[in-house]
């Protein structure tokens, strides 16, 4: 596959990071400073509640005051899982009994519909259906749950093939990149924690692409690569723009050939950068 492929939605991804800083507020995205686990303490014998915990510890990092997810399983759904989003404080999520048996594939599942529930109540949305899906996704992930999504891939045989599957509307190597972008903010390493499916392969392949991002004018370079990049910087009438690798909002530098401190206005972050 290539990374056309791997990597499809990024694009979107990176502009959804952008809204989520504008819309929290920069301030208060590193207090999304936890990558969930599902604690054991929560365990229960009964599937239903056990599952009901596991919303309510998602909720609970996503930093949501409600005060309970009902989670049911639905015989042939058509979907992973699907939430009814109301202006109370008790939400109703459905998923399909078929993943009933596996807590890697509920807490994905779950990720995806809790995190529905956080942008309903911060009234984030996108029009477009599949673009907010793809929203939704990213928030999941930015905001703590990249590391259950990441390990509930898996695979499934047929006569003909075998099929890598995953849940939600993102490629599971995106989820990677969105998690070694996070791990990069918070000055964490995830690598440990991958350690069930190919989790460690799409984390791999996700952070090798984000670190190829730091190509940009705020990482030092070499003295010929230097000298090449400020002969194709002149080229731009004496100013070099690129996009914050915190969070994507456009910037715009003059050319000086020094080291310029740029603090981003949108998730005030501060670059050193290269120019």
């Amino acid at each position: 596959m290539s990374d056309k492929d791997k990597f499809k939605n990024i694009s979107a991804i990176n502009a959804n990071i952008s809204r989520l800083y504008k819309s929290i507020g920069a301030p208060l995205v590193p207090n999304f400073n936890t990558n969930l686990v599902i604690d054991n303490g929560y365990y229960h014998s009964d599937i239903v509640i056990f599952t009901q915990n596991i919303a309510k510890q998602i909720a609970d990092c996503l930093g949501l005051n409600i005060t309970r997810v009902v989670v049911t399983f639905v015989h042939n759904l058509g979907v992973p899982g699907k939430v009814e989003l109301s202006a109370g404080h008790t939400f109703f999520v459905e998923v399909d009994e078929r993943y009933k048996s596996n807590t890697n594939f509920i807490s994905a599942i779950l990720a995806h519909e809790v995190a529905h529930i956080y942008l309903f109540k911060h009234n984030i949305r996108i029009q477009d259906t599949f673009r907010n899906e793809v929203l939704t996704d990213t928030t999941a992930a930015f905001l703590g749950c990249a590391w259950l999504m990441l390990n509930s891939s898996y695979e499934e045989a047929s006569e003909l093939n075998t099929t890598l599957n995953s849940f939600g509307y993102i490629t599971q190597f995106e989820v990677g990149y969105i998690l070694a972008k996070r791990d990069f903010l918070l000055q964490q390493n995830s690598l440990d924690a991958m350690i069930y499916g190919h989790s460690r392969e799409f984390f791999d392949a996700g952070k090798s692409y984000f670190l190829k991002s730091l190509g940009r004018p705020y990482v030092k370079r070499s003295a010929l690569e230097n000298l090449a990049y400020q002969l194709k910087s002149r080229l731009k009438a004496g100013s070099i723009i690129f996009r914050c690798i915190c969070c994507e909002q456009q910037l715009k530098i003059p050319e000086s050939n020094k080291t310029l401190s740029v603090r981003c206005p949108t998730c005030r972050n501060n670059l050193l950068c290269y120019s």
